[in-house]
C-alpha cells in the first residue's frame, strides 16, 4: 500500500463524535460526526488507492429464519427524484413510485456512468484504521433527493462496519460516476457526518442494514445535488415490481472501474437478520464491491444491496425500506428551507 499523507494532527481531527438519537418507538438512528478536513480526505484519495482498495464483503447472514416484523410504518410515501440544480422541497409525498417490467439479472456495465439519468449513483471509498483487517476499502451509494441537497445513501455496512474492523471509519467519501477512464469526472465528495440503524449498529441486524452520509460541498462552493441530481426515495412501497440494481462490483469477473446494473423483478423475502421487515431478493449476479448500490423502481431508491448467500451467487438482498428508514431519512435529509 503506498504510504499515507495523512498526519498526527489529522489522524487526531479523525476523532468521531457519536450521537444516539432516540425515537418514540425506541428504534433510533445513530449519527457521527466527521471532523476530518475535507482538503485532506480528497488528498487521501490518489487514484493508486482508489483503484487498490479492495471491497467489503457482503456480510453473513445467520442461516437461521426470524419471523418478520411491522411490514409498513403507514402509507406507502416517497420524496420525488430531483434534476441537477432544481428545486431541494424534499417533500415526503404519500403514494407510490412503481417501476416498469423487468428484464434478467445479469449485470451488465454501464456505458455512460455521467449520463444525466445515471451519474447519482457512484462509489463509495472509505478507510478502516482498526481492527483485525485495517485498509482502503469500496462500496456503492445512490445520491438522494434531500433538503440539504447533499444526502448519499448506502448500507450500513458501508457506514459502520460492525463485523470485522471494531467499527471506526474514515475518509469516507463519495466519487459519482466513477469510471476508468476519468476517475471523478464530478469530484470527490467527502462526508461530514454518516448514519445508520441502532439496530445495525448495536446488533448487525441485516434487516435494518442502511447507511447515509451527509457529504460536504465541492472546492468550488456547490452542493452535490446541485451537480448531479439526485433519486428520490421511498418508504413502504409495494415489494412486487422491477428493480434497477446499481453497484461497483469488484470480484470474480468483473472490471473494478465499472459501474454495473442488473434489472429484475421481486424475487420473494428472505428471513435473514432479527426482527423487522424481511429483506427483499433479486436476481442479480454482482459481487463484493456492490454494497450499498441503490434499487431503483420508478426513479425512486427502494433499497440498497446488502447481503448474499454464496449458495445462491445469483442473488441478491436488500432491506425493505419502512419505518425506520423513513426516520433515517428524516434525521439526514436537512431542515425545511424558508
Amino acid at each position: 500500500m503506498a504510504p499515507t499523507r495523512t498526519t498526527l494532527a489529522t489522524l487526531l481531527l479523525a476523532a468521531l463524535l457519536v450521537l444516539l438519537v432516540p425515537d418514540a418507538a425506541g428504534a433510533g438512528v445513530v449519527v457521527t460526526r466527521v471532523d476530518q478536513p475535507a482538503a485532506s480526505v480528497r488528498d487521501y484519495w490518489t487514484r493508486q488507492r482508489m483503484r487498490e482498495a479492495e471491497p467489503v464483503p457482503l456480510p453473513t447472514p445467520d442461516q437461521r429464519s426470524a419471523p418478520a416484523g411491522p411490514e409498513a410504518g403507514g402509507s406507502p410515501t416517497y420524496v420525488p427524484p430531483a434534476g441537477p440544480g432544481g428545486p431541494a422541497d424534499a417533500e415526503i409525498l404519500r403514494g407510490t413510485a412503481a417501476g416498469g417490467r423487468a428484464t434478467v439479472g445479469v449485470a451488465t456495465p454501464v456505458l455512460d456512468p455521467a449520463a444525466a439519468d445515471k451519474r447519482m449513483h457512484g462509489k463509495v471509498f472509505f478507510r478502516i484504521v482498526r481492527g483485525p483487517k485495517p485498509g482502503n476499502y469500496v462500496c456503492s451509494g445512490t445520491a438522494v433527493n434531500s433538503r440539504n441537497r447533499s444526502l448519499v445513501m448506502t448500507a450500513g455496512h458501508c457506514v459502520f462496519d460492525w463485523e470485522d474492523h471494531g467499527g471506526k471509519v474514515t475518509e469516507w467519501a463519495f466519487v459519482p460516476a466513477y469510471n476508468g477512464e476519468d476517475a471523478r469526472p464530478y469530484g470527490t465528495w467527502p462526508a461530514k457526518r454518516t448514519a445508520t440503524t441502532r439496530q445495525w449498529r448495536r446488533g448487525e441486524n441485516l434487516r435494518y442494514d442502511l447507511g447515509a452520509a451527509i457529504v460536504r460541498r465541492n472546492p468550488t462552493g456547490r452542493r452535490l445535488q446541485a451537480v448531479v441530481g439526485a433519486r428520490g426515495i421511498g418508504f413502504d412501497q409495494p415489494r412486487r415490481q422491477r428493480y434497477d440494481i446499481f453497484g461497483y462490483p469488484v470480484e470474480g469477473t468483473f472490471v473494478s472501474t465499472f459501474e454495473y446494473a442488473c434489472s429484475s423483478p421481486y424475487r420473494g423475502s428472505d428471513g435473514a437478520g432479527g426482527g423487522g421487515p424481511m429483506p427483499m431478493r433479486a436476481s442479480c449476479n454482482m459481487s463484493g464491491g456492490s454494497s450499498g448500490g441503490g434499487w431503483i423502481g420508478g426513479g425512486t431508491l427502494l433499497s440498497v444491496v446488502s447481503y448474499g448467500y454464496g449458495t445462491q451467487p445469483t442473488s441478491l438482498f436488500g432491506p425493505y425500506l419502512s419505518d425506520t428508514a423513513k426516520k433515517l431519512y428524516k434525521r439526514m435529509r436537512g431542515s425545511a428551507r424558508p
